[in-house]
């Protein structure tokens, strides 16, 4: 149950209460003590409902809401939905507060120390707390990290007689009047209770999602009202009540001192936050004459415009649906002086009048038609009154972010500056009356649901590591790439997808610095071209990394045979189930390592010869006639061809040149011996494949040579090494897996198999699967050949910068983000250089620029930024940076 809804329990239950107030002494009332009566119109709190001399009101806290990325159809469901939730609290006045919160460092820094098993600290490398201290410090550099929206609904305007005196009479030195007094104010909002209940189900259940505030919420909407243009208090006292008295209103009122020179264009603000006395700027603007905007085709909401600011923008909107019947008045009214105006000119001065008169009649029609035929309540109108609160640090800042919001709302919406700043700014307060009539806007409901305050980012968790930071906001972005997994069940295969330059390889990277610094999970890299080599040499990681070059690796490493291990019998129940259950999985194993052998020998041999029809019988023979057991390898089945045949034994020769016992062929061939590769001591293990020569792409495979023939069967067979590595760790232990080259794995059936087993397993066996490429297509043909196969099972998707239009649109349909309707142009402007400067040089590819990624969690997605900025990532950014002319210099 909900604090409010505790609330309402009490108060449907108790009889009104007897010294609800502390009694003042009895000892006599000193005269010469000054009786506390605050400046501010509030008079009392009790739960959400505020209590001021304009009257009472329930205040809400409204769901956030994702946009970006997000289908019109979804976006046009939110509008109509929230109009809808509207036109249900007709004549009632409404409050809009949109206000920005610091990210929660501290909190988020006590949770991850709980949560992180992090390595032991280094000489040589930065300390855990070092790390915590430092990554605190970066979260707290952004000043609008996490958005709030509140509304004010009223619950009944002006105050009872009985009410207001209980108020005043609160403080009385009389012990019976106090108690009498209190009873008055409880007698009041008893009288409200059926209201506020229908309001607050209202609330709850239409598209606003809104709850209650609790007395946390209302003290930081208290503290960043009265305070408003300073900067946001990261840690706020305590707030265990839900009861405010007039003079605890004593605790807000005086956080900020407001002030204006004669014909200022802002208001002075002084105050203390953090510890630290400020004087700020504050400018008020108000919305005012509106055009046609089209959301959200075209525009953005208008009330989200400002989140792309730096600067900390808070709004107060003050509106009421007007009933149908005052609407149709007053357009009658402005049609009968149109009309008036029209005939003034044609009847008695035999003029013709001017255009602008027929188009107002012609919108006035139009308007009455819309009240008269629509029945979805959306053309109701309504009046509202839409400030604007800019802070800067001096005047200039502030009269330089207004012109910033000028030219961001040119040409549809004009943002105006006008006189009486600080009566313009009180109105921000919850309870403070409108201070003017001015800029009133009158629009339909449809138009003022096309705000939209709730939209913002929303991805992530609070409990991993800061990886990431949002554009829109500069909020940082936690990510426990486990934590769904486990929580939520869902698959930990996460494709991560982009040209050359986008930031793949330091995703990559980066992910797997993180993991095994702040986990100690396991993690193993495919590397083909060598720089995630570089994370072994890291201070933080150095005793507890290994990076293994494969070419330099004994004989039999890569033997198939022993890529698939055999289940461990202890692994298993005892009983006859478990005996049965291990039983299959062996059956299951041996299939699977049959299957892989069969795989590698077809890959291994010539275009011309693996096309011909009975290949695939004389090695399914072979390989039947040698075993499947985990003890043989590649020369036993050459072997048995040599002996199957003369077709078995042309075969046989075949697949001698390639398979020679010197070069990188000597990898498959024999038992490996001590498998030092499989330590479990090793928590960050990087394979390089560096090297080995790719087959050159749009090159007939009749044309590879034998070194690009051997070399995907090699890399394909890394990949099984680092899946047989997980089997082999403990089984609840955080994994990593990061596989890149994505275009080769998914081009053979060996690589696709392996990918397709990691889908089925990653999540039993606690293993994040990161599988690298640059075309999204490679991982939309597995399983499926579109969306509906693997591609749906992924929970997780990242896509850096793509060029190219089917690029493009397979990546939008990996994200599932619809086609067709503009994504597309973003994805190519993702981590792009500064103007002026060549793109892939400099900041475009050095280790200090972020990257950019468009990433698909679960029902979000957003635009997130990947930066390493702060001394505490100095190692992992030189280990990350691939910049050749960065290197040389």
């Amino acid at each position: 149950m909900t604090e409010a809804a505790v609330g309402r329990q009490r108060r449907d239950e108790r009889k009104p209460r007897r010294g609800r107030r502390p009694a003042p002494p009895q000892t006599g009332h000193d005269p010469e003590i000054k009786e506390y009566a605050p400046n501010l119109a509030i008079r009392g709190i009790s739960g959400h409902l505020v209590r001021a001399t304009t009257g009472t009101t329930a205040w809400y806290r409204l769901a956030p809401r994702p946009w970006s990325m997000r289908s019109d159809q979804d976006r046009e469901g939110l509008i109509s939905t929230t109009g809808l939730a509207l036109t249900q609290l007709v004549g009632r006045w409404l409050h809009w507060r949109v206000t920005w919160r610091p990210f929660p460092a501290a909190d988020w820094a006590r949770l991850h120390d709980e949560w992180a098993w992090p390595l032991p600290d280094q000489p040589d490398g930065v300390s855990w707390e070092e790390h915590l201290l430092a990554e605190q410090a970066r979260a707290l550099q952004s000043p609008k990290a996490i958005k709030e929206v509140f509304i004010g609904v009223e619950i009944r305007q002006g105050r009872s007689k009985l009410g207001t005196l209980g108020d005043r009479l609160a403080a009385s030195s009389s012990h019976r009047v106090a108690n009498l007094a209190g009873r008055w104010v409880d007698a009041e909002l008893s009288a409200l209770d059926d209201e506020i209940r229908r309001v607050d189900s209202l609330m709850a259940t239409s598209a606003l999602a809104a709850e209650p505030v609790n007395a946390a919420q209302m003290l930081h909407l208290l503290y960043r009202s009265c305070a408003l243009g300073l900067p946001a208090e990261t840690i706020l006292p305590a707030a265990p009540h839900t009861e405010w008295e007039a003079e605890d209103m004593a605790a807000v009122e005086g956080l900020a001192q407001w002030s204006s020179e004669p014909y200022a264009p802002t208001l002075q603000v002084r105050g203390v936050a953090g510890g630290r006395r400020h004087d700020r700027h504050l400018l008020v603007a108000s919305l005012g004459r509106m055009g046609e905007i089209d959301v959200p085709v075209t525009d953005l909401p208008w009330m989200t415009v400002t989140d792309e600011l730096a600067a900390p923008v808070e709004w107060s909107g003050r509106m009421r649906v007007l009933p149908q019947e005052v609407s149709a008045r007053s357009l009658r009214h402005v049609a009968a002086r149109v009309d008036a105006q029209q005939s003034h000119y044609e009847s008695e001065h035999g003029l013709d009048a001017p255009p602008v008169l027929a188009r107002q009649i012609d919108l006035a029609s139009q308007v009455r038609d819309e009240l008269d035929t629509d029945h979805t309540g959306l053309s109701a109108r309504c009046e509202g009154w839409w400030r604007l609160a800019i802070p800067g640090e001096t005047e200039a800042e502030a009269l330089e972010t207004f012109e910033q919001l000028r030219h961001l709302y040119h040409p549809k919406i004009a943002v105006e500056r006008s006189e009486a700043q600080h009566a313009l700014a009180r109105e921000f307060i919850p309870g403070e009356p409108l201070a003017t009539t001015a800029y009133r806007r009158r629009m339909s409901v449809r138009h003022a649901a096309m705000a939209v305050p709730v939209a913002t980012d929303i991805i992530g968790d609070q409990y991993g590591p800061l990886t990431f930071t949002s554009r829109t906001s500069d909020r940082v972005i936690p990510w426990n790439p486990w934590h769904d997994m486990d929580n939520q069940q869902v698959s930990g295969l996460t494709p991560v997808i982009g040209g050359l330059g986008s930031g793949k390889t330091f995703l990559m990277g980066t992910l797997a610095a993180q993991a095994v610094r702040s986990l100690s999970a396991y993690v193993t890299l495919l590397d083909p071209s060598g720089p995630l080599t570089e994370l072994t040499k890291m201070p933080e990681l150095a005793p507890y990394a290994r990076g293994l070059a494969l070419l330099d690796a004994p004989a039999g490493t890569l033997n198939p045979y022993s890529m698939i291990s055999d289940p461990q019998p202890d692994r298993y129940p005892a009983g006859r189930e478990g005996q049965e259950a291990w039983e299959r999985d062996c059956d299951a194993a041996q299939a699977q390592r049959s299957t892989l052998v069969i795989s590698v020998l077809t890959q291994l041999l010539p275009a011309s010869i693996r096309r011909t029809g009975d290949v695939q019988q004389l090695l399914l023979q072979a390989v039947d006639r040698v075993g499947t057991g985990p003890n043989h390898d590649l020369a036993e089945v050459i072997d048995a061809l040599r002996h199957a045949g003369n077709d078995g034994y042309r075969l046989a020769g075949s697949l001698g040149p390639i398979l020679s016992t010197s070069g990188p062929a000597r990898l498959l061939l024999g038992k490996p011996g001590s498998e030092t590769w499989a330590s479990d001591t090793d928590r960050l293990l990087v394979l390089s494949t560096r090297g080995l020569s790719l087959p050159r792409e749009h090159v007939d495979q009749q044309d590879w040579s034998i070194d690009e023939q051997l070399s995907l069967p090699l890399m394909h067979l890394a990949a099984w090494l680092a899946y047989r590595r997980v089997y082999q760790l403990p089984r609840n232990a955080p994994k990593m897996v990061g596989l890149d080259e994505l275009r080769w794995l998914s081009a053979t059936a060996t690589g696709k198999t392996l990918i397709t087993q990691f889908s089925r397993d990653n999540r039993k066996f606690r293993t994040r699967v990161l599988v690298a490429g640059q075309l999204a297509s490679d991982v939309l043909r597995l399983g499926g050949g579109d969306e509906t196969g693997l591609a749906s099972l992924c929970h997780d998707v990242f896509v850096g910068r793509t060029l190219g239009d089917e690029a493009q649109r397979d990546a939008l349909r990996l994200l599932r983000i619809p086609t067709d309707i503009g994504y597309e142009g973003r994805l190519g402007d993702l981590s792009t250089s500064p103007v002026g400067e060549t793109p892939g040089l400099g900041n475009g590819s050095s280790a200090d620029a972020p990257r950019e990624f468009v990433w698909r969690s679960g029902s979000y997605c957003e635009d997130v930024r990947l930066d390493l900025g702060g001394d505490h990532f100095a190692s992992l950014r030189s280990a990350l940076d691939t910049n050749a002319a960065r290197a040389q210099s």
